[in-house]
């Protein structure tokens, strides 16, 4: 039998009288029966077969106390009702545990508020019906007769009541006494310890195979970030390897064409628009070479801060993409640790890179803020958001299956901070905050937005006066190897 459960909610009757809950209650009539002695020698045996049970497989300790309730109390059935609720709001019983006649009907349910465990539970004491399915015409479902059956609480955790052990007699000659309350109480209070134990070790087990999925699924996600980070590795080689044949090798491959002219067969002259020519290509040399210097690592950074670094590289989204970009920065910012600068550098290039990339936005604003504590930075876009399904791995594993936004959280994570990212179907917020040391860049550096500004002049001109001396040095170089070819050096 499965499921125990009342089929009619009319009143039983027993000899055309309506049967009362004390009609089967028989519990004071313990105190007048005999009592036969206790077994001490059957006790011992006992204990030590739960010391065995609770060291070598504790999973088993309730069952091996329910065959020892049969046992000790020579009863025909020992069971275990624990409470529980079912989805549907339902208090019930279940025998999660059987020993004896009834063993089959393990998994079986009463009713909570009426049921002899119920009574036994609400009595907060041991009680004993006789032929309770007089009353509890349920029972009947058992196909044997229920001639006694004693019931005994166990020991509560806090508020919380477990449920009942019991005893059942299918034979008019087999009657409990107080020996046999003795014994249940006795196998309760420890059924009791064992619940809690194994419930103390379930709730270990839980976290433990928790903690193992967590550590399983970030391994899975640094893996994946690696060989995301290796293909990124690749693909930043690519395209440079790309912007240098395309531009750097084209200018580079027309000033060796013309050098060439110089220096053939042809004694060409140098002339002014030859010499134009060979200095346009050197530009433009210069110019993309400190273009994709710039990208890789911007010197601005290193030198100017922070500040400077992000307003360069936040015009130069602007004119790239086409989107607007609003910087809000501290109007007094100094210089922070260089290892934050950096982290905070790239995660604004990675994040202005996704919002060109992914969001279809048309704007997007940078927000700084620097206290005491630590430094925030937020980029927040206007499009169409994350996809709810990448949002939430993101959460769970830290990665999205790209490099772009575990990078950015591995990064932060080094330095101790949190990267927090909201978004929906109209826009993406991301929040990037990092401590900053006790004796961090607010009291250590003072220098200020406008020192910056004037250092970022001076790099500029310095910049300026190195391609000029560049562009001389050429020069003399050129006009050497003209000489070289018509004057003295060709006549020798």
């Amino acid at each position: 039998m499965a499921e125990l459960s009342s089929s009619s909610n009319s009143v039983p009757t027993y000899l055309n009288a309506p049967i009362r809950l004390e009609d089967v209650l028989v519990t004071s009539e313990l105190d007048s029966r005999p009592q036969r002695s206790a077994d001490v020698v059957a006790e011992s045996k006992a204990l030590r077969q739960l010391s065995q049970a609770m060291a070598a497989s504790p999973d088993e300790l309730i069952q091996t106390l329910i065959e020892l309730g049969v046992q000790l109390c020579r009863a025909d059935t020992c069971g275990l009702s624990l409470l529980e609720t079912t989805p549907e709001g339902d208090r019930i019983f279940r025998w999660t545990n059987l020993a004896g006649t009834l063993s089959a009907h393990v998994g079986g349910v009463t009713p909570r508020d009426f049921s002899p465990c119920g009574v036994c539970l609400d009595r907060h004491a041991p009680q004993l019906l006789e032929y309770p399915s007089r009353l509890f015409q349920y029972l009947n479902g058992v196909d044997v007769p229920i001639v006694e059956a004693l019931i005994i609480p166990l020991v509560p955790i806090g508020d919380d009541p477990l449920g009942t052990i019991w005893i059942l007699s299918h034979h008019e000659e087999r009657r409990f006494d107080s020996e046999d309350v003795r014994m249940m109480t006795s196998l309760a209070e420890f059924t009791s310890t064992a619940l809690r134990l194994l419930r103390s070790k379930e709730v270990e087990r839980a976290a433990r195979m928790e903690a193992e999925a967590q550590v399983a699924q970030r391994t899975s996600a640094l893996r994946r970030l690696s060989i995301s980070l290796l293909q990124s590795q690749d693909e930043e080689r690519r395209r440079i390897a790309r912007e240098l044949h395309d531009s750097v090798g084209q200018y580079l491959t027309g000033l060796k064409l013309n050098l060439s002219r110089l220096n053939g067969a042809e004694h060409q002259p140098l002339t002014p628009e030859l010499l134009a020519e060979c200095l346009h290509a050197v530009d433009e040399c210069l110019t993309e070479t400190r273009t994709i210097s710039y990208l890789l690592h911007p010197p601005l950074l290193d030198e100017a801060g922070f500040a400077s670094a992000a307003r360069w590289y936040v015009n130069g989204f602007t004119e790239r993409t086409g989107i607007r970009a609003r910087l809000d920065l501290p109007p007094e910012l100094s210089r922070l640790p260089r290892g934050v600068e950096l982290t905070l550098f790239r995660i604004l290039q990675e994040s202005l890179t996704n919002v060109n990339r992914h969001s279809g936005s048309q704007a997007v604003e940078i927000h700084l803020n620097v206290d005491a504590e630590g430094v925030t930075l937020q980029v927040s876009d206007f499009g169409h958001g994350i996809p709810a399904e990448k949002l939430e791995r993101f959460r769970q594993m830290g990665t999205t299956g790209g490099v772009g936004l575990g990078g950015m959280m591995e990064r932060i994570a080094d330095l101790g901070g949190e990267l927090k990212v909201q978004s929906n179907g109209h826009g993406t917020v991301l929040t990037a905050t990092i401590p900053l040391p006790l004796t961090g860049s607010l009291n250590s550096a003072r220098r200020s937005v406008t020192t910056d500004s004037a250092e970022v002049g001076q790099i500029g001109n310095g910049g300026h006066h190195a391609g000029l001396c560049q562009k001389e040095s050429l020069l003399a170089l050129m006009t050497k190897t003209h000489e070289l070819r018509h004057g003295r050096g060709h006549r020798r």
